[in-house]
This record gives C-alpha cells, sequence and structure tokens, in this order.
C-alpha cells in the first residue's frame, strides 16, 4: 500500500512539474532564426513577468523558399486575454552567451484580441558572441595573409618617426573637440533647420527638376539662335560705339543743361511735399463734381462765359508783377485745404506780398462784367425801346489814390505797436 502511494506521488509529482495538468493555449512564433541557446521550456515573458513557455522549436519553408524557424509556444489562459491581436515579439537573451526566451511587446494601438493558435512574427533576434564570431571567422579566412602583411607594413612605415606630429594632432585634435561640446547644441539644432531644409528642397524637387527642364529648352534656342544672338551682341557694341561718340561730343552741352536744370528741379524738389496732396485733390474734385462741371463725358465742357472790357496796355515799370510769396505757415510749402476741402472747410486764406505793380491788382471793370442781367435787344426795335437792366450793383472804383492822403499801394498801414501810418479817409477810420 505504502509503495502504490508513494508511486502516485512520484507520478503527480512528475505531470506537475511537466506541467501536463496546467491547462495552456497554443500560440505560435515564426523568425528568420531563434539563435544558438533556444530549447524547449525556454520563458515566454510580457513585460518581464513569465506567462509561459516554449514547448517546442522546429523548421519549416517559407513561400519565397527561405527556411524559417517556428517556436511553439504555451500561454497562460489569465494573461493570455489581454493580448491584441497585433501583438509583436523579440527573441532575446539575458546576457551574452544566455538562454534565450520569447518576449511578447504589446503595441501602444493594440486592436481586437489574439485567438488562440493565432501566428505571431518575430522583429529581431538578439546577436551573440557565437554569430560575432563565425563572422568574423569568415572575415580572416578570406584574407591574404601575405597582403594583409603587406598593408600593416606600409601602414607602420607610414608612422615610423611621426610619433611628435600624430601627438601634435591628437593634442590638436582635443583642442577641437573641447571647443566643439560646449556648442553641441547649437550644432544639434544646425542639424535639425539642415533636415527642414533638405525636407524644403526635397517637395520642391519636382519644380525645380522643372526649371532644369525649361532651362534646357532655353538653352537648345539659345544655341539654334546663335548667329543672331552674335549679330544682336554687334549692333549693341555699334550702338554702345554711337552713343559714346553722341555724349562725348555733347558733353558740355549736358553739362550746360545739367546746370540749367539745378534751379528747376530745385524748386520741384522745394514743392515735393505737396505733389501727393495736388493729386489727391484733384482726384477728389473730379469725383465730387469736378468731371460733370467739366462736361463729364471726356468730350465736352461747361463753361460760364461773358465779353468784358478789355485791360489797360501794359505799362513798364508799373504793371512788373509782385511775386513776393514764401509759400505756406513759416515759408515752407503747404497743401492749404487739399486733398478733401469739404473737410477743411472754409478754405485757409494766406496773405501774400503778389500783384500786378504798383496799380490795382484787378482792374475795375466798367462794362456789364456783374452778376446781373442786361438786355439791351430791345433797342434793335423798329420803335426803340430802353434796355433792360436788373442788380446793376454798385459804382466801380475810382482810380488810385481813392480818398486824398491814402499811403501808395503796398506800403504798411500800421506800425509794430498797431499805431496807423497814414491819416483816416474822410468821415472814418482807416
Amino acid at each position: 500500500m505504502l509503495i502504490l502511494v508513494i508511486a502516485a506521488l512520484t507520478t503527480l509529482t512528475a505531470l506537475l512539474f511537466t506541467g501536463t495538468l496546467r491547462k495552456t493555449i497554443p500560440l505560435t512564433l515564426i523568425s528568420d532564426r531563434v539563435g544558438l541557446v533556444m530549447e524547449d521550456g525556454a520563458k515566454v515573458k510580457l513585460r518581464g513577468v513569465q506567462i509561459g513557455e516554449v514547448s517546442g522549436v522546429g523548421t519549416k519553408r517559407g513561400a519565397n523558399g527561405v527556411t524559417l524557424s517556428t517556436l511553439n509556444l504555451k500561454i497562460d489562459p489569465g494573461p493570455f486575454q489581454y493580448l491584441p491581436s497585433n501583438v509583436e515579439a523579440e527573441i532575446k537573451s539575458s546576457t551574452a552567451f544566455g538562454a534565450k526566451y520569447v518576449d511578447l511587446i504589446v503595441p501602444s494601438d493594440g486592436a481586437g484580441s489574439l485567438k488562440p493558435g493565432a501566428v505571431v512574427r518575430s522583429r529581431n533576434v538578439t546577436v551573440e558572441v557565437n554569430t560575432v564570431f563565425e563572422n568574423l571567422q569568415s572575415v580572416v579566412h578570406s584574407l591574404d595573409p601575405a597582403k594583409l602583411n603587406a598593408v600593416l607594413s606600409a601602414v607602420a612605415e607610414s608612422v615610423r618617426g611621426k610619433g611628435d606630429r600624430i601627438g601634435q594632432a591628437i593634442t590638436a585634435a582635443n583642442t577641437v573637440l573641447l571647443a566643439v561640446n560646449p556648442r553641441m547644441p547649437t550644432v544639434q539644432r544646425d542639424w535639425q533647420l539642415f533636415g527642414k531644409t533638405a525636407q524644403a528642397y526635397s517637395d520642391a524637387a519636382q519644380d525645380i527638376l522643372g526649371i532644369l527642364d525649361n532651362f534646357t529648352t532655353t538653352s537648345a534656342t539659345i544655341t539654334a539662335g546663335a548667329g543672331a544672338l552674335d549679330n544682336l551682341l554687334l549692333s549693341a557694341v555699334g550702338f554702345s560705339q554711337s552713343g559714346i561718340n553722341t555724349i562725348g561730343t555733347n558733353q558740355p552741352n549736358l553739362v550746360r543743361a545739367m546746370n540749367i536744370l539745378d534751379p528747376t528741379t530745385a524748386l520741384f524738389m522745394k514743392y515735393s511735399p505737396t505733389y501727393t496732396c495736388l493729386f489727391q485733390g484733384a482726384q477728389w474734385f473730379l469725383e465730387n463734381g469736378g468731371r460733370e462741371a467739366l462736361g463729364g463725358n471726356g468730350k465736352s465742357v461747361i463753361m460760364d462765359a461773358a465779353l468784358l472790357a478789355g485791360d489797360d496796355p501794359y505799362r513798364y515799370p508799373d504793371n512788373l508783377p509782385i511775386v513776393n510769396a514764401k509759400g505756406g505757415p513759416g515759408g515752407k510749402p503747404s497743401c492749404g485745404s487739399l486733398p478733401d476741402a469739404s473737410k477743411n472747410f472754409p478754405v485757409k486764406y494766406l496773405v501774400t506780398d503778389t500783384g500786378f505793380g504798383t496799380g490795382l491788382d484787378v482792374r475795375p471793370n466798367p462794362g456789364i462784367g456783374f452778376p446781373g442781367f442786361a438786355n439791351y435787344f430791345p433797342v434793335t426795335k423798329g420803335v426803340p425801346d430802353d434796355p433792360k437792366i436788373r442788380y446793376p450793383g454798385g459804382p466801380a472804383p475810382g482810380p488810385w489814390p481813392v480818398y486824398p492822403g491814402q499811403p501808395a499801394y503796398g506800403a504798411p498801414e500800421y506800425a509794430p505797436d498797431g499805431t496807423p501810418l497814414s491819416p483816416p479817409p474822410p468821415g472814418g477810420q482807416p
């Protein structure tokens, strides 16, 4: 009886140790290779915690004829329910010579649930020291010892006796690195900006290629018209020579013309602040009745004309003009009420010392040039009638002086303190 109990306990212990009585979910992992130290019973981990083990390692042939490694995994039911359908795997080792294990990786955008028996693809296998030695051995086998000896001898000969220079170069390189290291953030930022610049050129690559293609067409056109281009250049040379001859012979005249233009250009420059308001005021005038006053259609003009008596003949020096105006306030050019006279109403009046000489500025018109109405046609009847005149206005001013003792034309009328400089007119104050 005791023997049966011992046998049962031994069998139960063996079953528990092998995991036969434990419920697991199968999973298949496919990889390009599994490494040298991968065997049955290897651990399957998720975030560093073991959730299963490798139950078998095999091989299969892929669709393109490449041999792939397959690992049969047994996963515990509890953690398996949290694995998404797009779970990934990596074959890693704890040390350089340690055994391999399977590390399951859950992506941040997990989707769906993983089904039992699903196939998972391995992303990579950790490089083993054995593999490194194997690759190094293949490199060494491919080298020719004689050639390697010749290369090493040439290198040794090239550096023989140059230890001081090599040391100086290393010291200089160290100095450069010491100067560059504090500037690494700047270098990093420059590389980032270089990446953005390269991206901009990459986006504009098609446009650049199009420009180069068009330039090819332009080059072909220039090549085809090489003869005409030569003629053009020769004509340009001849034209320049003609210009040199013309300007050279007329150099004194050009200098004299520039000197003559100097006062005119200086006057234009003096009044340059008023040009803007002048043109703006002209535009405002045309847009606010000026165009209609001039006819409105560009072909006619509206005028208010009348026949007036002629002016007296010009007399020298009485009629010499007086041009002592100095401009606007302070003697500087002024826009007055421009550009919008409606916003600067009433129009500013500027007193200036100008006129037509020593006589009256405006000759009084003894005729009918007044805002009234005169009809002389009745005198042409068979039985003449008197002319009809409405609003004849006051009498015309008499000749200068208007009253005895009146000061000469243009003479000051008051002293700086306000005292009259001339006797008052008869019956009133000056």
